[in-house]
Protein backbone atom coordinates (compact mmCIF):
# COMPACT_ATOMS: atom_id res chain seq x y z
CA UNK A 1 0.00 0.00 0.00
CA UNK A 2 1.05 3.35 -0.54
CA UNK A 3 0.78 6.29 2.09
CA UNK A 4 -1.88 9.26 1.36
CA UNK A 5 0.25 11.80 2.75
CA UNK A 6 3.91 11.31 1.55
CA UNK A 7 3.10 8.56 -1.20
CA UNK A 8 5.92 5.85 -0.83
CA UNK A 9 5.46 1.90 -0.72
CA UNK A 10 4.77 1.08 2.83
CA UNK A 11 3.93 -2.03 4.27
CA UNK A 12 -0.06 -3.13 4.00
CA UNK A 13 -2.18 -2.29 7.34
CA UNK A 14 0.09 0.43 8.52
CA UNK A 15 -1.41 2.73 10.41
CA UNK A 16 1.04 5.06 11.17
CA UNK A 17 3.67 6.03 7.85
CA UNK A 18 6.74 4.72 8.97
CA UNK A 19 8.61 7.13 6.51
CA UNK A 20 6.69 10.68 7.22
CA UNK A 21 5.26 9.43 10.72
CA UNK A 22 1.88 10.70 9.68
CA UNK A 23 -1.63 8.66 9.41
CA UNK A 24 -1.06 6.93 6.24
CA UNK A 25 -5.00 6.21 5.07
CA UNK A 26 -7.39 9.56 4.83
CA UNK A 27 -10.77 9.08 6.41
CA UNK A 28 -13.27 10.94 4.40
CA UNK A 29 -16.62 11.55 5.43
CA UNK A 30 -19.34 10.78 2.81
CA UNK A 31 -20.73 14.12 0.64
CA UNK A 32 -23.98 15.80 2.09
CA UNK A 33 -27.17 14.73 0.80
CA UNK A 34 -28.39 16.83 -2.39
CA UNK A 35 -31.82 18.23 -1.81
CA UNK A 36 -34.03 16.92 -4.36
CA UNK A 37 -35.52 19.07 -6.93
CA UNK A 38 -39.18 19.95 -6.65
CA UNK A 39 -41.08 21.44 -9.61
CA UNK A 40 -41.54 25.22 -9.11
CA UNK A 41 -45.21 24.99 -8.53
CA UNK A 42 -45.26 22.80 -6.03
CA UNK A 43 -42.60 23.93 -3.98
CA UNK A 44 -43.39 24.46 -0.32
CA UNK A 45 -42.18 27.63 1.41
CA UNK A 46 -38.60 26.50 2.75
CA UNK A 47 -37.44 24.45 -0.11
CA UNK A 48 -34.86 24.93 -2.52
CA UNK A 49 -36.25 25.17 -5.75
CA UNK A 50 -33.54 24.14 -8.43
CA UNK A 51 -33.79 26.02 -12.02
CA UNK A 52 -34.39 24.58 -14.98
CA UNK A 53 -31.37 24.73 -17.13
CA UNK A 54 -28.37 23.14 -14.82
CA UNK A 55 -25.23 25.57 -15.08
CA UNK A 56 -22.21 24.21 -17.19
CA UNK A 57 -19.05 24.13 -14.50
CA UNK A 58 -15.50 23.19 -16.24
CA UNK A 59 -13.30 24.89 -18.66
CA UNK A 60 -15.24 26.28 -21.75
CA UNK A 61 -15.40 23.73 -24.72
CA UNK A 62 -12.53 24.35 -27.39
CA UNK A 63 -12.59 24.29 -30.89
CA UNK A 64 -11.93 20.86 -32.12
CA UNK A 65 -10.38 22.80 -35.28
CA UNK A 66 -7.75 24.01 -33.01
CA UNK A 67 -6.15 20.59 -32.08
CA UNK A 68 -2.84 19.97 -33.65
CA UNK A 69 0.27 22.04 -34.24
CA UNK A 70 -0.44 24.82 -36.58
CA UNK A 71 -0.79 28.41 -36.41
CA UNK A 72 1.76 30.07 -34.40
CA UNK A 73 2.57 27.22 -32.12
CA UNK A 74 3.44 26.36 -35.95
CA UNK A 75 5.98 29.02 -36.26
CA UNK A 76 7.13 28.93 -32.95
CA UNK A 77 8.45 25.22 -33.89
CA UNK A 78 9.68 26.09 -36.73
CA UNK A 79 11.80 29.50 -35.39
CA UNK A 80 13.05 26.55 -32.59
CA UNK A 81 14.08 23.54 -34.45
CA UNK A 82 15.14 25.57 -37.85
CA UNK A 83 15.75 29.57 -37.91
CA UNK A 84 17.46 29.46 -34.13
CA UNK A 85 20.59 26.90 -35.66
CA UNK A 86 20.63 28.44 -38.74
CA UNK A 87 20.61 31.93 -37.17
CA UNK A 88 23.93 30.31 -34.75
CA UNK A 89 25.49 28.41 -37.63
CA UNK A 90 25.29 32.69 -39.46
CA UNK A 91 26.86 33.93 -36.26
CA UNK A 92 29.66 31.45 -36.14
CA UNK A 93 30.25 31.25 -39.56
CA UNK A 94 30.44 34.89 -39.72
CA UNK A 95 31.81 36.26 -36.37
CA UNK A 96 34.41 33.06 -35.60
CA UNK A 97 33.34 31.53 -31.99
CA UNK A 98 34.74 35.12 -30.88
CA UNK A 99 31.15 36.36 -29.95
CA UNK A 100 29.31 33.08 -29.62
CA UNK A 101 30.07 31.44 -26.07
CA UNK A 102 29.55 27.47 -25.50
CA UNK A 103 26.17 28.73 -23.88
CA UNK A 104 24.41 30.01 -26.68
CA UNK A 105 25.21 26.66 -28.85
CA UNK A 106 23.88 24.95 -25.70
CA UNK A 107 20.83 26.66 -25.50
CA UNK A 108 20.36 26.73 -29.33
CA UNK A 109 20.66 23.03 -29.41
CA UNK A 110 18.41 22.74 -26.31
CA UNK A 111 15.50 24.76 -27.96
CA UNK A 112 15.70 22.36 -31.05
CA UNK A 113 14.84 19.69 -28.54
CA UNK A 114 12.25 21.68 -27.26
CA UNK A 115 10.90 22.68 -30.44
CA UNK A 116 11.15 18.84 -31.78
CA UNK A 117 9.36 17.63 -28.65
CA UNK A 118 6.68 20.88 -29.24
CA UNK A 119 6.31 19.60 -32.68
CA UNK A 120 5.50 15.74 -31.77
CA UNK A 121 2.91 16.61 -28.82
CA UNK A 122 5.55 15.09 -26.80
CA UNK A 123 3.70 14.46 -22.88
CA UNK A 124 7.21 15.96 -21.36
CA UNK A 125 7.44 19.25 -23.61
CA UNK A 126 5.68 21.65 -21.13
CA UNK A 127 8.41 20.64 -18.61
CA UNK A 128 11.32 21.29 -20.81
CA UNK A 129 10.00 24.52 -22.25
CA UNK A 130 9.27 25.63 -18.84
CA UNK A 131 12.94 24.74 -18.55
CA UNK A 132 14.09 26.89 -21.53
CA UNK A 133 11.83 29.56 -20.85
CA UNK A 134 13.89 29.77 -17.58
CA UNK A 135 17.23 29.55 -18.85
CA UNK A 136 16.63 31.92 -21.63
CA UNK A 137 15.18 34.39 -18.90
CA UNK A 138 18.01 33.59 -17.09
CA UNK A 139 20.31 34.41 -19.20
CA UNK A 140 19.09 37.07 -20.90
CA UNK A 141 18.51 39.20 -17.37
CA UNK A 142 22.34 38.12 -16.32
CA UNK A 143 23.38 39.70 -19.85
CA UNK A 144 21.29 42.98 -19.58
CA UNK A 145 22.80 43.47 -15.73
CA UNK A 146 26.31 42.36 -16.90
CA UNK A 147 26.06 45.10 -19.53
CA UNK A 148 25.78 48.05 -16.99
CA UNK A 149 28.42 46.67 -15.02
CA UNK A 150 30.57 45.36 -18.37
CA UNK A 151 33.57 47.18 -19.39
CA UNK A 152 33.07 49.72 -22.16
CA UNK A 153 34.80 47.21 -25.13
CA UNK A 154 30.99 45.62 -25.19
CA UNK A 155 28.84 46.13 -28.54
CA UNK A 156 26.66 49.27 -27.74
CA UNK A 157 23.83 47.37 -28.97
CA UNK A 158 23.85 44.35 -26.82
CA UNK A 159 21.55 45.94 -24.46
CA UNK A 160 19.09 46.35 -27.14
CA UNK A 161 19.50 42.85 -28.19
CA UNK A 162 19.17 41.42 -24.81
CA UNK A 163 16.34 43.61 -23.63
CA UNK A 164 14.54 42.24 -27.23
CA UNK A 165 15.42 38.84 -26.59
CA UNK A 166 13.79 39.33 -23.04
CA UNK A 167 10.44 40.43 -24.50
CA UNK A 168 10.43 37.87 -26.57
CA UNK A 169 10.71 35.19 -23.92
CA UNK A 170 7.99 37.23 -22.14
CA UNK A 171 5.65 37.79 -25.28
CA UNK A 172 6.18 33.67 -26.13
CA UNK A 173 5.34 32.57 -21.99
CA UNK A 174 2.09 34.54 -22.60
CA UNK A 175 1.01 32.84 -25.51
CA UNK A 176 1.67 29.37 -23.98
CA UNK A 177 -0.39 30.62 -20.98
CA UNK A 178 -3.04 31.67 -23.06
CA UNK A 179 -3.70 30.04 -26.25
CA UNK A 180 -6.26 27.73 -27.00
CA UNK A 181 -4.46 25.83 -29.68
CA UNK A 182 -2.11 25.10 -26.97
CA UNK A 183 -4.86 24.03 -24.65
CA UNK A 184 -6.63 21.95 -27.74
CA UNK A 185 -3.37 20.27 -28.34
CA UNK A 186 -1.58 19.83 -25.12
CA UNK A 187 -4.69 19.44 -22.86
CA UNK A 188 -3.70 22.56 -20.86
CA UNK A 189 -1.62 25.58 -21.03
CA UNK A 190 2.06 26.39 -19.25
Amino acid sequence: MFCARCGQQIPDASEICPLCGREATLKLDPPPAMPTATPAAAAAPGQIQWPAEPAVIGPPMRRPDLKGVGGWLMFFCISLTLLSPLFMAARVWGDGMGLVSMIDIAVTAFGMVVGIMLWNVHPRAFLLLWIYFGLLAFFLVLGIAGSFVGSEEQNPNQFVLLFRGLIYVIVWFSYFKKSDRVQATFGRNL
